[in-house]
């Protein structure tokens, strides 16, 4: 790639950089925002932007097809089996790296409807200039048909002309890319509503309706370890408030960024709930296009948390830009996502319980066995057996009662009583075992004395995190062992078949597992140890696991937890230099990872060969593995304390890759 000028700009609290290869040097332009007005308490809209009952004839025909499919968005293929992926040279910009599309129809029509179409324009130049990335404002088709490289930024564009539309997909032909918010091209000229089609075809994406159906789907529920969406951790939660006639859409495209979902993250096969996606196709040119869809206004940018929707925003246009970023992954290489099966033992641990763990061997797993104080003398002999075969025993509390409201000296006295009890029986855990509180009932007294106590981690509810991911809990002893809370985001199996047919509900399990490991979470599963699960819904289970073990890290409490201190000791970042973009990985004091860490690259284009050199000759370079089609990862194994460094080269294909 050819290497001009190049620009850095950080993001606050999130490390985020640019660095703009194969451009011009153009900088941002000058002129200024002025305010932006929030849409509260606007007159209701006087004209419908879509016309009324299409959103619900939309989702209707959706369900339809997706039966007559028998598929859904959350077992949908990931970039790694995109089989219409192939190697193509990008399209270097020649000029500005963004172009932000100022439509003057789409300002007129919106005018109407009682909405400030100028937030649409003012909110991306804000952000450009804020993270100085060379932009250019346009507002004549004559000038996109001009356009020959770089992003193409369309936000809201509801008002398309027949020629405007052909210009943009005349852009996509010569290798641009684009970025597309909330409505595109669903008007004519005249402001005759002309449906999706743009969209289905130009942008690849599908509208299947909108939230005006779930009122409480206000969340952008954010995928981690993602081309487009990698800065924020797996299922961040981010708020968006309710605009009247500007509801986020629900998206059905290639590969997926984030969801609409409510604050629980509930789940549903029936509901599409896709809301950024993102694809690249190549063109009869011999170029690729890059695409990305957010599927929501930027009216939301007015009230949701500026660094968080900005992260993703920022992800977006990196990723459109082919410039490489650097990541740690969540996750030991090559795992996609984290697996905890948290079996909670209410009641004696009995030999029948040995036939389940020996079922969950088969597909590569060991679960966590949480125990009861006051049931171990009876639990003793099976738990010791469960031991010799590789599971992981926690607690489970003295006894089958909640912790919460309860005074700091009788939680403590509690806690001590319990590990006494597992002590004297004889079962030997390790000083930081895992904790799991019985019913989920515990508060910020039981967290402290967990700290306190020195356990190495505990199993927290949704609302201790706003993501998907272990967090670590605030510490007041040593540091470098610090207990990791690992919140539970998603129901078991038997909480998944309570209600309704059980077929239907627990492949409704399956296919919010899919999703969580296709977001990157880590999905802590509970099941009781006397489980209620029939023998063949058991053996799905454990076919499941079996069946996605190459992607989902089968793990356990205490594993998780010290992978998550490990990981917290590596960072990553890259930095310009004019012989080629410098990767620089900073691993803290203390022992090597024990798993194998994953310094994760975007590629500039599909195919691209990621090829290090040290700049010190001689010194051998770690190796470099596959992630996806968008990819590659660096792979550090047995790496000691310091800091390392390695050119970043991206080789063209070889030729049997094209």
């Amino acid at each position: 790639m050819r290497n001009c000028s190049v620009l850095l700009s950080s993001l606050l609290g999130l490390g985020l950089s640019v660095f703009l290869y194969g451009c011009a040097g153009s900088s941002p332009t000058s002129s200024a925002t002025g305010g932006t007005r929030s849409p509260h308490g606007e007159a209701a809209a006087a004209i419908s932007i879509v016309p009324p009952g299409t959103y619900a004839r939309r989702t209707q025909d959706e369900v339809k097809l997706t039966t007559a499919k028998n598929g859904n968005e959350a077992t949908s293929k990931s970039p790694n089996g995109s089989a219409a992926l192939r190697a193509t040279e990008p399209a270097l910009p020649t000029g500005p790296v963004a172009w932000l599309y100022a439509s003057a129809p789409t300002k007129t029509y919106l005018i109407k409807t009682g909405v400030d179409a100028s937030v649409n324009v003012r909110v991306w130049e804000t952000f450009l200039r804020k993270y100085q990335i060379p932009y250019f404002r346009v507002g004549s088709v004559e000038a996109l048909e001009k356009m020959q490289s770089g992003v193409l930024i369309l936000p809201s564009t509801v008002v398309l002309g027949e020629r405007e539309k052909s210009a943009i997909v005349n852009f996509r032909g010569r290798g641009g890319s684009v970025l597309s918010t909330w409505l595109t091209g669903v008007r004519n000229e005249t402001g005759e509503w002309s449906g999706f089609d743009f969209m289905e075809r130009t942008l690849d994406v599908r509208v299947v309706g909108n939230t005006e159906d779930a009122e409480d789907d206000n969340f952008i529920i954010v995928h981690g370890d993602n081309p487009v969406s990698h800065h924020l951790a797996a299922g961040t939660r981010v708020w968006t408030e309710r605009v009247k006639d500007m509801l986020p859409l629900r998206l059905v495209g290639k590969h997926y960024a984030a969801q609409i979902m409510d604050w629980s993250r509930t789940f549903s096969s029936k509901k599409k709930t896709g809301v950024i996606t993102f694809d690249e196709r190549p063109e009869a040119s011999g170029k690729s296009s890059r695409s990305v869809v957010l599927g929501y206004p930027e009216q939301v940018w007015l009230s949701a948390d500026p660094k968080l929707i900005e992260a993703m925003a920022y992800n977006a246009v990196l990723w459109l830009l082919r410039q490489p970023e650097a990541y740690v992954a969540a996750w030991p290489h090559p795992y996609h996502g984290g697996f905890v099966l948290a079996v909670e033992a209410a009641e004696e641990v009995a030999e029948v319980d040995l036939d389940f763990a020996k079922k969950l061997e088969e597909s590569g797993a060991k679960g966590t066995y949480y125990v009861l104080g006051e049931n171990i003398s009876k639990s003793a002999a099976v738990v010791k057996k469960l031991q010799a075969r590789g599971h992981e025993i926690g607690y489970f509390g003295d006894k089958f009662e909640g912790f919460k409201n309860q005074s700091a000296t009788k939680q403590a006295t509690r806690l001590a009583t319990m590990r006494k009890l597992i002590a004297d029986a004889g079962v030997v855990l390790p000083a930081n075992a895992s904790f799991d509180a019985p019913m989920d009932s515990y508060d910020q007294t039981t967290a402290q004395l967990l700290v306190d106590g020195s356990f190495g981690s505990y199993i927290a509810f949704m609302d201790d995190t706003e993501a998907r991911l272990p967090i670590f809990a605030k510490q007041s002893g040593d540091h470098r062992r610090p207990t990791v809370v690992l919140p539970r985001t998603q129901a078991g199996p038997e909480e998944s078949i309570e209600e309704g047919d059980p077929e239907v509900g627990l492949q409704n399990f399956f296919d919010e597992l899919t999703l969580s490991g296709q977001m990157g979470a880590l999905s802590i599963i509970r099941i009781p140890a006397q489980s209620l699960l029939t023998e063949k819904q058991r053996g799905e289970v454990v076919s499941y696991l079996k069946s996605h073990r190459e992607s989902l890290w089968l793990s356990t409490s205490s594993k998780v937890a010290q992978w998550w201190r490990d990981r917290s000791r590596v960072s990553a970042r890259i930095e310009p230099d004019p012989k080629a973009p410098l990767l620089i990985v900073t691993v803290l004091a203390e022992s090597s990872p024990k798993e194998l860490v994953a310094i994760q690259v975007n590629l500039p284009y599909i195919g691209a060969r990621l090829r290090l050199e040290s700049p010190q000759a001689h010194k051998p370079s770690p190796t470099v593995g596959k992630v996806d089609a968008w990819r590659s990862a660096v792979l550090l194994d047995e790496l000691a304390p310091g800091e390392y460094r390695w050119y970043l080269h991206f080789d063209p294909p070889a030729t049997s890759e094209k």
